[in-house]
């Protein structure tokens, strides 16, 4: 089964208008589920491009996940409950009045960094040089090259003992959505596959696939009802990211949304939805009792170290010098 949008409203008309804003009815006006659809494979195609080769926007694989390796990611996705307040780009902006519901007042506890981000004061006085941004329930797990240290390790929640058994059944995500990938696009897998061999250390490749991180994502009515547009700027240029669904109880809504084409995508339990997050996207809201659990996973093209498109790990500010020290010390006793 494949559509193609009749629209296009433009990358930056739409990022001008939606970035960092809740998506909501205005901002599609088509609806694509796999809900009840026989088809193995959905292709939805951006109208631009040849009359014969459309761009992909979006695809989802049916059914990607069964049996034993299913119950288990839907499990141990469900039993995640970590919040993020490092999300800004996707946490929607900061609502002063929710922000005095949690006791903090504007100029007082905290000052606004950007729309979506603000500087919470610290106990000494000082305003903290660190934004923080609406907590959501999303967390990272997987390998990212610090920012403030220009090296490569692995997330918080890994590095937490109790989370270990968790990431190893997590792994199987990495391996089903690139099997998903190379059935729904195949070209773009054989990409992505390659750019990983020769780009991406191996122990960074979670599972063996050409993914280096996870994103484990949790709406609900009574939690993170919707994630705001955004671009997932860390992803392969030519690449597209993996996400499979899981879907508790009766809900409605949560549709994975580009507003640039006016289409909404709605995925059934246990399908892989495969899309361009490099198109400005976001998830509108919730409704009803349910739970809709996703799993994003991506190669981040910052972890390349080799080839190419690799860049070495360069300790910066005050790490540069204390691995340069820890750098003497081990040459002059070699």
């Amino acid at each position: 089964m494949e559509f193609t949008a009749n629209k296009d409203l433009g990358f930056k008309e739409t990022f001008d208008k939606w970035n960092g804003k809740w998506l909501n009815e205005t901002s599609y006006d088509t609806v694509i589920s796999s809900i009840g659809v026989e088809d193995e494979i959905i292709k939805i195609h951006k109208p631009s491009g040849s009359l014969f080769d459309k761009p992909i926007l979006a695809c989802i694989v049916k059914n990607a996940y069964k049996g034993d390796t299913y119950q288990q990611v839907k499990d141990t996705l469900y039993s995640i409950d970590d919040v993020s307040t490092m999300r800004a780009n996707a946490a929607g902006p900061i609502d002063p009045e929710e922000m005095k519901k949690q006791g903090l007042v504007e100029g007082k506890d905290y000052v606004l960094r950007t729309p979506n981000s603000y500087y919470p004061l610290k106990k000494n006085g000082q305003f903290n040089r660190i934004a923080s941004a609406n907590a959501i329930h999303s967390v990272l797990i997987g390998y990212k090259r610090g920012r403030f240290t220009g090296m490569i390790g692995a997330s918080g929640w890994m590095e937490k003992k109790k989370n270990q058994p968790k990431y190893e059944i997590l792994k199987n995500i990495a391996i089903e959505n690139e099997k998903a990938l190379k059935k729904g696009v195949p070209e773009v897998w054989k990409l992505q596959r390659n750019f990983a061999d020769e780009c991406i250390e191996e122990q960074y490749q979670i599972g063996g696939a050409p993914i280096t991180a996870l994103s484990a994502n949790r709406y609900s009515s009574e939690g993170t009802a919707k994630m705001s547009a955004h671009l997932d700027g860390k992803d392969l240029e030519f690449g597209l990211t993996t996400m499979c669904v899981f879907r508790i109880g009766n809900f409605g809504g949560a549709y994975l949304c580009f507003p640039r084409y006016g289409i909404a995508i709605e995925a059934d339990d246990g399908d892989v939805l495969i899309a361009d997050s490099n198109e400005l996207h976001g998830v509108t809201p919730i409704t009803g009792d349910g739970v809709r659990l996703s799993c994003v996973a991506y190669c981040d093209e910052h972890v390349a170290t080799k080839g190419q498109a690799g860049k070495s790990e360069k300790p910066i500010g005050p790490h540069a010098s204390k691995y340069e020290e820890k750098g003497s010390l081990e040459s002059f006793l070699s």
